[in-house]
């Protein structure tokens, strides 16, 4: 097999790239182009990211998109071989991380045999923190869909409020606004 020399991502791809597709970007990476990686990363890595940090911490996420990045340039550079993009991406995240879980399942020590003696929380305790969390996503519910959309994003996916203003196409001062009527309408909900 022949070596492949990785390329750190200089962020110096041609404006031109940009705004191509990430089919686009794919079949130019597996014609050897190095520099459509670049605008993949940019492209792709906050979200990415994101979703490692439902698997694991932020440190082992970072890892996470990097071993995607990694895998993904040397499957395709000059290889001549196309995938869809953005679920090959997602998909080695996935695999880096579930790796690195069965890793540490390795590495933790035998769970003590009652956890609430432990200091852990028992099985009352864990029924009364899931009635409160339905409670509160059935009062997130009702509010107006942009500001559900908004808090979710904000809340549970753990979105910059400048990755929420171009999502909204709003200014950051805007989103932050748009994120704080949010959570006072949920509020007033569960009063």
């Amino acid at each position: 097999m022949p070596s492949v020399q990785l390329a750190s991502p200089t962020f110096a791809a041609a404006p031109r790239l940009a705004n191509a597709s990430d089919a686009a970007l794919a079949q130019r990476l597996a014609g050897g182009d190095r520099t459509s990686l670049d605008i993949i990363y940019r492209r792709h890595a906050p979200a990415l990211r994101r979703y490692a940090r439902r698997y694991v911490d932020a440190t082992l996420a970072e890892d996470a998109v990097h071993d995607a990045l990694t895998s993904t340039q040397l499957a395709l550079l000059g290889r001549g071989r196309t995938v869809e993009l953005r679920p090959w991406l997602f998909r080695c995240v996935r695999n880096a991380c579930l790796s690195e879980l069965g890793r540490a399942a390795h590495r933790c020590a035998e769970l003590p045999e009652d956890p609430v003696a432990a200091g852990g929380a028992d099985t009352c305790d864990v029924a009364a923190r899931n009635e409160r969390l339905s409670e509160a996503l059935r009062h997130m519910a009702q509010l107006p869909p942009r500001q559900r959309e908004a808090l979710a994003l904000r809340a549970i996916d753990g979105c910059e409020y400048d990755e929420l203003a171009a999502h909204f196409h709003l200014t950051e001062n805007a989103t932050v606004q748009l994120v704080h009527r949010a959570r006072r309408n949920l509020l007033a909900l569960v009063a």
